[in-house]
C-alpha cells in the first residue's frame, strides 16, 4: 500500500489529469469529424446577414407604378435590339431564374429559350441573374448606394441604370451587325417615338412624351428593382425563425464560415463584389482566352438562388455546385490541374488557396447554399408589348 501511495503524488496527479484532458479533446474531435459537425460560429450576423425587405432606390430615380410598368414593357420588348429579335428577357427570363441556364448566352440571331436556345452568335460570358441585383454593393451593415452598385463580371459599370444600356451596344447580345454602335441609341429612340403607346407610357412615367436613353435606363432599372427575393430559409432563420433551416443547413452555415468561404461570399448578398483571380478554365466555345481586366479576375457572384441559375462561374464552366466545390478543393490543396492553363497556382487569389476545404464539408455547405434559395420573385410575363413584336424575342423554337 505504501508503494502505491508513493506514486500518488501531486506531480503525478497533474500529469494524469493533463493526459485525461488531452484524450478528451482528441476523442471529441474524432466524434465531431465522424458525425460531420462543425464548430458553431458566434456573431454570425457580422459575417453573413439577411437581405433588407425592400430594395434601395436612388434619389435621382424614384420609383412609381408608371415607371415600373414602362420598364417591364421595355424589358420584354425586342424593339431594343438591332434586328428586333432579342429582348432583355431573352437572356434574363423568369423561368430560368432571370438568367438563361446556358454557359454562354446566345444573343442576336438565336432561337429558343434557355437550354433549348440555338444560334451561332454567343456572348462572351455567363448571364447573371437579375434577381436581387438591386442590392449589388450592399455591405454587412446594409449600407449601399444604388448608383455605385457594381455590375457585370468585371465591374465595368455602376448602377442598374448604367447597366441597362450597355447590352444594347453589344454586337453579340442585342445590337447585331445591322446597326453601327454609334447609331444604336438614336435608332432605338426613333423606333419608340413612332409607337403611340410608348409615347403615352413615357408621358405617364416622366411627365413628358420626350424619349431619351436616360429615361429608358431609369424605367428598366425601376422594373429590375422589383425583382427581389428576400425571404429565403436563411433570411427567415436570421430574423429569428429557428425552424427555417434544417440542422444540416445550420451545420453547413458554420462550415461555410469555418473553411473561409465567407471571406469573399459575405454580407447580405454573399458577395464582396470584388474581382478575384480563381483560374477558371477557358470555355472552349470562345475563340480566345478571356482574361477579364487582364489578370483573369472576375467579380464574386452572389450565392442566392443558385439552384435556379446554373451553370456557374463567369463562363459557365461548372454545371453543378458539386463541381464548384471540387474546383475550390483542388485549389486549396495546391493542385493546378483544374485551373486555367494561362495561370499557375501562385496566380490564384490567396483567399481561395487558403480555404480549408475537403470532402467532409461539401454536402453540408451545399445544403446551406440551398437555404439561400427563394423562388418567390415576380415571374409575370406580359401577354404583349407595345411594338407588337414577339414578347421576349425569338424564344420559341
Amino acid at each position: 500500500m505504501d508503494k502505491i501511495k508513493s506514486y500518488i503524488t501531486p506531480r503525478n496527479l497533474l500529469i494524469f489529469n493533463i493526459i485525461l484532458i488531452i484524450l478528451f479533446f482528441l476523442f471529441s474531435c474524432v466524434v465531431d469529424e465522424e458525425e460531420g459537425f462543425f464548430d458553431s460560429v458566434t456573431e454570425i450576423e457580422n459575417i453573413i446577414s439577411p437581405l433588407p425587405e425592400y430594395s434601395p432606390v436612388p434619389d435621382s430615380n424614384e420609383m412609381s407604378a408608371e415607371k415600373i410598368d414602362l420598364g417591364r414593357q421595355l424589358f420584354w420588348d425586342p424593339i431594343l435590339s438591332g434586328s428586333k429579335d432579342v429582348a432583355c428577357a431573352t437572356c434574363h427570363h423568369p423561368d430560368k431564374g432571370y438568367a438563361d441556364a446556358l454557359d454562354l448566352s446566345i444573343g442576336v440571331g438565336g432561337i429558343g429559350l434557355g437550354e433549348q436556345r440555338i444560334g451561332n452568335i454567343i456572348a462572351g460570358r455567363n448571364a447573371h441573374t437579375v434577381v436581387n441585383t438591386a442590392f449589388n454593393g450592399i455591405t454587412i451593415n446594409n449600407q449601399v448606394n444604388p448608383l455605385d452598385a457594381p455590375m457585370f463580371w468585371d465591374n465595368r459599370t455602376m448602377s442598374l441604370e448604367a447597366q441597362a444600356l450597355l447590352p444594347l451596344l453589344s454586337k453579340e447580345e442585342m445590337r447585331g451587325v445591322t446597326i453601327e454602335e454609334n447609331q444604336v441609341y438614336d435608332i432605338i429612340i426613333n423606333r419608340l417615338e413612332a409607337i403611340p403607346q410608348y409615347k403615352a407610357a413615357f408621358q405617364d412615367a416622366f411627365g413628358t412624351e420626350e424619349i431619351t436613353t436616360d429615361k429608358i435606363a431609369k424605367a428598366i432599372a425601376s422594373f429590375e428593382r422589383t425583382l427581389i427575393a428576400t425571404n429565403s430559409p436563411f433570411d427567415r432563420y436570421m430574423r429569428g425563425d429557428a425552424s427555417a433551416m434544417t440542422d444540416q443547413q445550420v451545420n453547413g452555415m458554420n462550415a461555410f464560415i469555418n473553411v473561409g468561404c465567407a471571406e469573399c461570399h459575405g454580407g447580405p448578398m454573399f458577395s464582396d463584389f470584388q474581382l478575384h483571380t480563381l483560374g477558371v478554365p477557358d470555355n472552349p466555345k470562345l475563340p480566345e482566352t478571356d482574361a477579364g481586366t487582364g489578370t483573369y479576375a472576375f467579380r464574386t457572384p452572389t450565392l442566392r438562388n443558385l439552384s435556379l441559375t446554373a451553370p456557374y462561374m463567369h463562363n459557365g464552366m461548372h454545371t453543378s455546385l458539386e463541381e464548384v466545390m471540387d474546383f475550390y478543393e483542388e485549389i486549396s490543396e495546391g493542385d493546378a490541374d483544374m485551373i486555367n492553363t494561362h495561370l499557375s497556382i501562385n496566380n490564384i487569389d490567396p483567399l481561395a488557396r487558403d480555404l480549408d476545404m475537403d470532402d467532409d464539408v461539401t454536402d453540408a455547405i451545399i445544403a446551406f447554399m440551398k437555404a439561400l434559395n427563394d423562388p418567390n420573385f415576380n415571374r409575370t410575363i406580359p401577354t404583349n408589348v407595345p411594338s407588337g413584336l414577339l414578347v421576349g424575342g425569338h424564344i420559341n423554337n
